[in-house]
């Protein structure tokens, strides 16, 4: 939304209800409030005023992530930390930040004594501008030489980023972002030798040279969208130091805590529609398949393009989910018969039409697939329903819809809900495993008998380590797990490799398939031998595959690895946390008897040399 744009009074007024709310001891409530009135591109104080109201949510009783992520730049960052803050907040996580000081990102980075490495961080960003880099070539510079140039930036950045990977961290680094003016002119982008060449080329061979593990932040593209002469302010440049104008700093606040958020497993991960008037123009019921805005006019290839945009979420591994006020039948016609629809009803992993409250099929989407509200993006026309979301569910993120469908593409990426920091084959499949986990559930309803039901599955599981084709599936399973994650631990993809080869670890994984279809990688574990017990150090599991006997599976692959090493004792952990109470009680359940407590984190203890686990899953040999 413009900055010229944007209702003060009711931001001023979100600001002032959320600061009540936290008063009356409502966090959750109060973050739906700031979530509502705050957008990304609101001016710089009230974001700085309303940060300062966030600054008073109860972090513990909402159960938010912590986060310790370091700074270090070669530009005054220092405006930037109370907006990265509040917005971290937003996106699910209790920060604590450090930046380091002016100037002294390699210094910090390769002093294993400097204040950073002290602060012991999570990830670490490595803020860099277009002045960091030695792009500037001599005019009539060849090719080569700029290719050159290249090549020496981003071997300088390797040093650092493998300094801080080599110690556990994620590292983000930027993008470097194009500056507005330059002597050159029109051959700054169009001759070899021209800066804004090298740096687009700078930016091309740093996304296809970047290791796993490696965060790159678009800079170039929030300068971009902001509009690079209001992006830098020359005068705060000259006076401090400062890369990014102060205006230009909630943007990309909000754009590093959302890609933070994807990194770290707090991406949201469903985009629940409606149909009338937000996939088509008009109403199906009323209009017919013929009469709705869909294809043909400004109206209806606006709608189309809403849909293509919506379609590649799906394709990138967003789940689909269809929310309507109509009857079944018609609701699916559309997408069943119109020739000008994008979306099929197979791109939706759970189709809800009736006529019911939305907040209470919004919560019956988010119990079908098996995933948290805080997952959930609710798009919807109608104001009226978009207020009842918001009030009775407060952790679904609800996006504030224009009245133009020409404006509805932006105003759904104006939340960067979706942000992610790598692709996988799998997440292309991710609606279809829903739809399939959908129809196990509609199978299971034919049964009385919970083993018979499973027994009918036919569920073979295959497993293995941490080869190079699972080991960033394994680190992204553990990363965005939180109801079925018994310890909230967080490894890296390094730290997880570094695992791998440590003769004292195992790590482990398990894919499913079943008559419906594969389900993919639904299981993680880390394992750890210390003296006569192996160690459930992390085991994470995709909430698809629960009570199905996957639990006494993995058990039992546990006490085979435990019984190979010669262990006389398997030992679990469970931290609790206001996200995993669904497996509170999983060892207990299992037969492990309560074996104390270390730093708040549960101890449960069964013997190595017991019979394994019963279970309907099958290993695939």
């Amino acid at each position: 939304m413009p900055l010229d744009t944007v209702d003060r009074t009711r931001v001023k007024d979100g600001i002032a209800r959320a600061r009540a709310a936290i008063a009356a001891g409502d966090s959750r409530q109060a973050l739906a409030i700031l979530r509502e009135a705050i957008g990304a591109e609101t001016n710089f104080l009230d974001q700085l005023r309303a940060a300062r109201v966030a600054e008073g949510v109860d972090a513990a009783a909402l159960g938010l992530r912590p986060l310790r992520l370091a700074i270090a730049g070669a530009s005054t960052l220092d405006h930037l930390v109370p907006l990265l803050r509040f917005w971290l907040v937003l996106s699910g996580f209790a920060p604590a930040l450090h930046l380091a000081p002016f100037d002294t990102a390699t210094a910090s980075v390769l002093n294993p004594d400097s204040g950073l490495h002290g602060f012991r961080p999570d990830l670490v960003w490595l803020f860099t501008t277009h002045r960091d880099h030695a792009l500037r070539l001599p005019p009539g510079a060849g090719a080569e030489s700029a290719r050159d140039a290249v090549a020496r930036a981003i071997e300088a950045r390797r040093g650092l980023w493998e300094a801080l990977r080599s110690r556990g961290c994620l590292v983000m680094e930027n993008l470097a972002e194009l500056p507005a003016e330059d002597p050159a002119g029109n051959l700054a982008g169009a001759a070899p030798w021209g800066h804004r060449t090298a740096l687009r080329l700078f930016n091309a061979e740093l996304a296809l040279a970047a290791p796993s593990g490696l965060v790159l932040l678009d800079l170039d593209q929030m300068a971009a969208r902001h509009g690079r002469h209001r992006w830098h302010d020359a005068r705060y440049w000259h006076h401090s130091k400062h890369a990014v104008a102060p205006e230009a700093s909630g943007l990309l606040a909000h754009a590093a805590a959302r890609l933070i958020a994807g990194a770290r497993g707090l991406a949201r991960k469903c985009l629940v529609l409606d149909l009338d008037n937000t996939l088509w123009g008009g109403v199906i019921g009323d209009d017919g398949l013929a009469g709705i805005a869909l294809g043909s006019g400004a109206a209806g290839e606006a709608f189309v393009a809403f849909q293509a945009h919506v379609k590649v979420l799906k394709d990138r591994g967003i789940i689909l989910a269809a929310c309507s006020k109509n009857e079944p039948e018609t609701a699916s016609l559309p997408f069943r018969e119109h020739p000008d629809s994008v979306l099929r009803l197979e791109d939706f992993a759970v189709f809800r039409a009736g006529w019911g409250n939305k907040a209470d099929a919004v919560r019956d989407i988010a119990t079908t697939l098996n995933i948290g509200l805080d997952a959930l993006v609710f798009v919807d026309d109608n104001p009226m329903e978009r207020d009842i979301v918001r009030r009775h569910l407060p952790e679904v993120a609800v996006v504030e819809m224009p009245e133009d469908p020409a404006q509805y593409i932006t105003a759904l990426e104006a939340g960067a809900w979706f942000e992610a920091i790598a692709f996988a084959t799998e997440d292309a499949a991710r609606t279809r495993l829903y739809a399939e986990n959908a129809q196990r559930e509609e199978h299971r309803a034919a049964f009385v008998d919970m083993q018979a039901y499973l027994a009918s599955l036919d569920m073979v599981a295959t497993t293995g380590g941490a080869d190079p084709f699972q080991l960033p599936r394994i680190a992204q399973l553990i990363g965005k797990s939180n109801q079925f994650h018994l310890t909230g631990t967080r490894p890296t993809d390094a730290e997880i490799a570094a695992l791998a080869r440590d003769p004292d670890w195992t790590v482990l994984h398990i894919r499913l398939r079943d008559r419906f279809g594969d389900n993919g990688l639904i299981a993680a574990l880390l394992l750890h031998q210390q003296g006569p017990d192996l160690v459930i150090d992390t085991w994470v599991m995709s909430c698809r595959v629960l009570a199905r006997g996957v639990e006494e599976f993995t058990a039992s692959l546990v006490l085979a690895e435990a019984q190979r090493r010669g262990a006389t004792r398997l030992l679990g952990r469970y931290k609790p946390s206001a996200k995993n109470q669904l497996v509170a009680g999983l060892y207990p359940r299992l037969g492990f008897d309560p074996a104390g407590e270390d730093a708040g984190t549960l101890l449960f203890s069964t013997p190595a040399d017991r019979d394994p686990w019963p279970s309907m899953v099958h290993h695939d040999a």
